[in-house]
C-alpha cells in the first residue's frame, strides 16, 4: 500500500514530515517498508495486515495518524447534488445471487464528456502507483485509493437492455476482460451481467465490452459489498488480481457504500460535465448496526500493566472511531465503527487503547520469576535413543503396563517377585508387568495379524517389581528385532557407541527358558548385570501365536544413564577412498567376537578405520569346539590413495596377531 504524505494531509493537518510520519507508524502497528522523495512529497510503503483493510485507503491512515498526534481528522462531504432524472425508469438492477452479493448499489451519471483528468488529480494517482487512463476512470481509482472502497463503471449505452444482472456464471460462459484476457467462467463465479451477458467479474475486473471510452456519455457507477471468499475464490481460479479484489478479499466497509459512489458520482459532475441522476438503485442486505463491546477499565489496567485513567482510555478510543454510548462506573459500553469488523472482543478494545497510548510508555517489567532448567541427563540420553533407533529402522511402542500374572512370573528377570493390583482394571492382567519383552511380542502379534510380517520395535518405559520384599521401579529399554539376533546386536552396540558409554560392555553366554540356547547373552557394565538379549524360544514366541521366533533384548536404562557421557563428534569426509579386505579365522568356541575385533584394530595400527563382523559358522569342514568367523577390515589413509599392497600389508599383520593370539587358522 502506497500513501502520499501529501495526500494524506488533505485529511489531518500534520505538521510532521514524511520521515518523522514514517518513524511513527510502526508504533502504531504499521509496518513501512519504504519511504520515497517524488517532487517534495514523501511516498511510504506499507506492509498492511489481513486485518486490517481499513488502511488500505488514505483516510484510513490519515485516521491513525490523527489519533496519535491529536489532529482533527477531516473527512470530505461527497458533495454531492442530483441535476438529472429519476433513476427509476431508466434501469434495474436485479440481485439473482444474494448469497455472494451482500449489497449492490447503483447510481447514473448522464452527459459526461471523458477525456484527460486535471493535473492534480492524476499526480495523485501517480503518486501511489497507479496509471491516469481518463477522468472517469481515474475518479474511481481516486475513491478506492481514498476511502477504501472499490468502485466500477459501466458505459450504460453498452449494457443490453440498459440494466444489470448480479448472478452467477452460465457454465461455459466466457468474458473477455479491460486488461485483454479472455476466461471460461464457472457456475461458482459472481458476474455482473447486462440483459444477457457477463459484463463484469463481480468483485475482480471489469469486462472490455463495457468499459470507459472516449465515445461514451453515460454512466452507470457501481458500488457493492461482495462476500470476500467468493472473490478470493474467483480471482484465484482466474489467475487475476487487482486492488478491488485485494480489497474485496479482506472486508470492505459496508457503510462506506454510499459515501464512496456520492463522492465518485459528485467528482463526475464536477470534472467530466455530467449530470448525477436522482435516486439510488440499492438492493440486497442494509448496511449493519455498529458491534458494541464493553470495555472495563480496570481490566485494560490489569492486562497492560499501567494505569491509564477512563477519560483518557475513551479519549484514545474516540480518537480512532470507537464512540461511547452507554457508561457505567469503571465500564464504557463503545459503539465499533464498521470499518474495524476484526474488533469483537474487549481485548481487541485493550489492544487499541495500547497502540493509541503507545507501546514505548507502556513500562516492561523484566524481574519476572523465570528461571531457566537445564535439561536433565536422563532426558537428554533418552532423547538421543529414541532418535537412534528410529533411524535404525525401529517403531516406538507404548504399551500397558498391566499383564498377565504368568507372563510377570516368567520373565522376572530384574526383581524377586511380581506386584498384583487387588482390584485390576482387567482381571486377565491383574499384575504390573515385570519386563517389556511380553509387550513387544504382543505388539508383534497384533502387526503380524494386521499385515505387517516385519517391525522391529522399541520401547522406553518402566517396568515394576520388588527387590529384597520392597517394591521397586526400573526403566528399560525394550528391543524386539524380527530380522535376526546380528542386527539386535549391531543395534545395541550403536546405543552403547552413541551414548559414550564409560566402559566396554561385556557380552557372555546366558542360559535361560525364554532365550534359545546359544543364541542368547547377558550384558555386564563393570561387572554388574546390564541387560539380557537374545533370540526368544520357540515356546515364548509360541504363546503369542508367532511361528518365527525374534530377537529380543531388555537394557537397564537407569544404569546406562549413569554410564553415558555422549558427545557429538564431527569428523570431516574423507577425502581418499577405502580398501576393504575380508578374512576368516578359525577359533576355539571360547574366543569372543569382541576380543577379535579389539586386537584385529589395534594391529591394523593408524590405517585401520574399522573392523566388522561378517558371519559365525559352525559345522562341516570345523572341528568340534572350533568355530570359523568371517570379518573385515577397512583401511584408509588421510593424505593419499592406498595401494593394493599397502593394504595388503596392514592385513598379514591382522593375520599374524590372529594365528599368534587366538591360534587362529586361517580359511580361504
Amino acid at each position: 500500500m502506497k500513501v502520499s504524505c501529501d495526500w494524506l494531509r488533505q485529511y489531518c493537518d500534520t505538521k510532521l514530515t514524511g520521515e518523522e510520519i514514517a518513524h511513527m507508524l510502526p508504533d502504531l502497528g504499521l509496518e513501512v517498508e519504504s519511504v520515497r522523495e517524488a517532487g517534495g512529497d514523501a511516498v511510504l510503503e506499507l506492509e498492511i495486515t489481513a486485518n486490517r483493510p481499513d488502511l488500505l485507503s488514505v483516510i484510513g491512515v490519515a485516521r491513525e495518524v490523527a489519533a496519535a498526534t491529536g489532529c482533527e481528522l477531516g473527512i470530505p462531504g461527497p458533495g454531492l447534488e442530483c441535476a438529472g432524472g429519476d433513476i427509476a425508469p431508466l434501469t434495474s438492477v436485479e440481485l439473482a445471487a444474494p448469497d455472494l452479493c451482500i449489497r449492490y448499489t447503483a447510481r447514473l451519471v448522464t452527459g459526461v464528456k471523458v477525456g484527460p483528468s486535471p493535473a492534480w488529480l492524476a499526480e495523485r494517482l501517480e503518486s501511489v502507483g497507479l496509471r491516469p487512463v481518463n477522468n472517469v476512470v481515474d475518479i474511481t481509482n481516486f475513491v478506492l485509493m481514498e476511502c477504501g472502497q472499490p468502485l466500477h463503471a459501466f458505459d450504460f449505452d453498452k449494457l443490453r437492455g440498459r440494466r444489470v444482472v448480479v448472478r452467477r456464471a452460465k457454465p461455459g460462459e466466457e468474458i473477455t476482460v479491460i486488461d485483454g484476457g479472455v476466461h471460461k467462467l464457472t457456475g461458482e463465479m459472481l458476474v455482473i451481467a447486462d440483459a444477457e451477458v457477463p459484463a463484469a467479474v463481480a468483485g475482480v475486473m471489469g469486462g472490455a465490452a463495457t468499459e470507459i471510452s472516449g465515445s461514451t456519455t453515460n454512466v452507470l457507477l457501481e458500488s457493492a459489498v461482495f462476500l470476500p471468499a467468493s472473490v478470493r475464490r474467483t480471482s484465484r481460479a482466474l489467475g487475476l488480481a487487482s486492488d478491488s479484489s485485494a480489497l474485496f478479499e479482506r472486508g470492505v466497509d459496508p457503510r462506506c457504500v454510499d459515501w464512496g459512489a456520492e463522492r465518485a458520482a459528485a467528482m463526475m459532475a464536477d470534472l467530466a460535465g455530467g449530470k448525477v441522476a436522482k435516486g439510488v438503485i440499492d438492493v440486497g442486505q442494509a448496511p449493519p448496526k455498529e458491534r458494541v463491546v464493553t470495555l472495563r477499565i480496570k481490566r485494560t489496567n490489569m492486562l497492560l500493566g499501567v494505569a491509564i485513567p477512563a477519560e483518557r482510555q475513551r479519549h484514545l478510543l474516540a480518537g480512532l472511531g470507537f464512540e461511547v454510548v452507554a457508561e457505567r462506573p469503571g465500564e464504557l459500553d463503545l459503539a465499533v465503527p464498521t470499518f474495524r469488523q476484526e474488533v469483537t472482543r474487549e481485548v481487541d478494545l485493550i489492544e487499541e487503547v495500547a497502540r493509541a497510548h503507545g507501546y514505548a510508555d507502556i513500562p516492561q517489567v523484566t524481574n519476572m520469576r523465570v528461571r531457566a532448567i537445564p535439561v536433565q541427563k536422563v532426558d537428554s540420553v533418552s532423547a538421543e535413543v529414541r532418535e537412534l533407533c528410529v533411524g535404525l529402522g525401529y517403531i516406538e511402542a507404548r504399551t500397558p503396563s498391566f499383564t498377565a500374572t504368568a507372563l510377570a512370573e516368567r520373565c522376572r528377570h530384574w526383581s524377586d517377585r511380581v506386584n498384583v493390583i487387588r482390584n485390576p482394571v482387567n482381571r486377565e492382567e491383574p499384575a504390573l508387568r515385570t519386563s517389556l519383552v511380553p509387550a513387544l511380542l504382543r505388539v508383534k502379534q497384533t502387526n503380524l495379524n494386521k499385515g505387517t510380517p516385519r517391525s522391529p520395535l522399541f520401547e522406553l518405559s518402566r517396568i515394576y517389581g520388588a527387590s529384597s520384599g520392597t517394591p521397586a521401579e526400573r526403566t528399560c529399554l525394550g528391543l524386539l528385532d524380527d530380522r535376526g539376533f546380528a542386527s539386535l546386536r549391531g543395534a545395541l552396540d550403536a546405543v552403547f557407541d552413541r551414548l559414550g558409554v564409560s566402559h566396554p560392555v561385556e557380552y557372555a553366554e546366558y542360559e535361560d527358558r525364554n532365550f534359545a540356547p546359544g543364541r542368547s547373552a547377558k550384558l555386564t557394565l563393570d561387572g554388574t548385570l546390564l541387560g539380557l538379549a537374545g533370540e526368544a524360544t520357540r515356546e515364548l514366541a509360541g504363546l503369542f501365536d508367532l511361528k518365527e521366533a525374534p530377537a529380543v533384548a531388555e537394557v537397564d536404562f537407569d544404569r546406562l544413564v549413569e554410564a553415558a557421557a555422549p558427545a557429538r563428534r564431527y569428523e570431516p569426509l574423507p577425502r581418499f577412498p577405502a580398501v576393504r579386505r575380508d578374512l576368516c579365522v578359525v577359533v576355539d568356541e571360547a574366543v569372543k567376537w569382541a576380543a577379535i575385533r579389539g586386537r584385529a584394530a589395534e594391529a591394523a595400527g593408524e590405517l585401520g578405520e574399522s573392523v566388522t563382523f561378517l558371519s559365525e559358522y559352525r559345522g562341516d569342514q570345523i572341528e568340534p569346539g572350533r568355530k570359523a568367523l568371517a570379518f573385515s577390515v577397512t583401511c584408509r589413509a588421510g593424505d593419499r590413495t592406498l595401494t593394493g599392497e599397502e593394504a595388503d600389508g596392514v592385513m598379514a599383520g591382522v593375520a599374524e596377531t590372529m594365528r599368534r593370539e587366538f591360534a587362529a587358522e586361517l580359511r580361504a
